[in-house]
């Protein structure tokens, strides 16, 4: 997978991005990804989650790590002072603030399970979860060439990509074919 594609065409994207009238969190102008990290960081990020990473996701985060510059939400009427939020997750930093989203993940897993099973994907052997972006999450399983990425939304639970790559595609809209 070419994750410094990624990370070319989708700066590219941010540098022309516009903040839409309406509500929700939008990626800002001349957003970039942050720096991966190195083997030693992600070691210690394996520890704390507790399981070793999907292969996707670890040459990834060699690569990339959240983004530098926060969401921002507005009010399209005017009357609410723009919000920020970092939403694309950068670890460590955010490992303990989604700690909570992570065990109510943890506790609906049979919507999770029920989810990858209507789509085909075997879910035994779940190891865990990882935040992304927002309610997505990176599956993580004993088969470490997996990873799909789930969208939760309390106990409504869908497949977002069947894998990473794919699944970073159609969240910031560029052309899966052009990327992989």
């Amino acid at each position: 997978m070419d994750w410094e594609k990624l990370k070319k065409v989708s700066e590219k994207k941010f540098q022309e991005a516009t903040i839409g009238e309406y509500w929700g969190f939008q990626i800002q102008k001349g957003t970039k990804w942050n720096n991966g990290l190195n083997h030693k960081e992600i070691e210690k990020l394996e520890a704390l989650f507790g399981f070793k990473f999907p292969n996707d996701y670890l040459e990834m985060l060699r690569q990339l790590n959240g983004f530098d510059t926060p969401n921002i939400s507005i009010d399209p009427e005017g009357n609410e002072s723009p919000e920020y939020h970092r939403n694309c997750y950068k670890y460590p930093d955010d490992f303990y603030n989604l700690k909570e989203f992570i065990n109510q993940i943890n506790n609906d897993i049979s919507f999770v399970e029920k989810a990858l099973k209507d789509s085909g994907i075997n879910y035994n052997k779940i190891e865990g979860f990882i935040p992304l972006y927002g309610h997505r999450l990176l599956v993580v399983f004993n088969d470490k060439l997996l990873s799909p990425v789930i969208s939760a939304w309390g106990n409504d639970i869908i497949i977002y990509g069947g894998s990473l790559l794919e699944y970073w595609c159609k969240e910031l809209y560029i052309d899966f074919e052009s990327i992989k």
